[in-house]
């Protein structure tokens, strides 16, 4: 039975984060990382995309995007992977031999704010938290490195970035920030603040991304936890908050 399309409206800043098929890697020199970039642009020629941030790492990438319509997301992301897979198995002459990509990309909505500062920092970061360079910078294939050599392939984004950008990449994230971005990642739960969360992950069905992994508590007869009632869920209108 086919997985049912993701509520990927317009509006949204997300991150979406693919990875190789076990991790492999898949980018193995200059030229591979290269004509990756090129295939960003190709694609963002044929779904118009605004790219706020990029990384390409030699296992996986992450992309900071900034759709004009819905649906835009899935579009962008499917077409550029594709492109990538068949590109890549041509080039290792292993066209047939299985899937490059582990499965379904990941995707969050992202929150204005700081919250979207660490997301941008987080991904522009990972070459120097994995220890290929000693200043994010560097690392040519980033975003940061775009930025400062003035390419056309970053967008600014929904907010200005502050005069002192680069020194805050190469600070890194704390470590709370760190945990709860990955966590949010790691269950496609929307990373903002805890109001905005519930009332997102409402609107774009994602209640399930809410609740805690493994086995549930148990709960009381007024239907909350350890003799509390439960709480009921939040109103308000979904607003974008940037």
């Amino acid at each position: 039975m086919p997985r049912p399309r993701r509520m990927l409206p317009a509006g949204f800043v997300y991150h979406i984060l693919n990875r190789a098929n076990e991790r492999t890697r898949i980018y193995q020199s200059a030229r591979d990382f290269d004509s990756f970039l090129g295939l960003m642009r190709e694609t963002s020629a044929h779904v118009p995309m605004r790219i706020c941030a990029y990384c390409v790492m030699p296992t996986h990438w992450h992309l900071v995007l900034w759709p004009t319509v819905d649906g835009a997301i899935s579009s962008y992301v499917h077409r550029l992977s594709t492109l990538h897979a068949m590109q890549h198995r041509r080039r290792r002459r292993s066209v047939g031999h299985g899937h490059v990509y582990q499965g379904r990309f990941r995707s969050i909505p992202v929150d204005g704010s700081r919250y979207y500062f660490n997301v941008v920092r987080y991904v522009e970061a990972n070459p120097l938290r994995a220890g290929l360079v000693s200043r994010a910078e560097a690392w040519p294939w980033s975003s940061l490195n775009a930025r400062m050599s003035g390419s056309t392939l970053v967008h600014p984004g929904p907010l200005g970035l502050p005069g002192n950008w680069v020194a805050l990449v190469n600070a890194r994230l704390k470590h709370d920030d760190l945990e709860m971005l990955r966590t949010c990642l790691s269950a496609g739960r929307p990373y903002g603040a805890a109001r905005w969360v519930e009332r997102t992950a409402t609107a774009l069905g994602l209640e399930q991304t809410l609740k805690p992994r493994g086995r549930p508590k148990q709960t009381s007869p007024m239907g909350g936890s350890n003799g509390r009632p439960a709480s009921s869920r939040m109103a308000g209108p979904l607003v974008p908050a940037y």
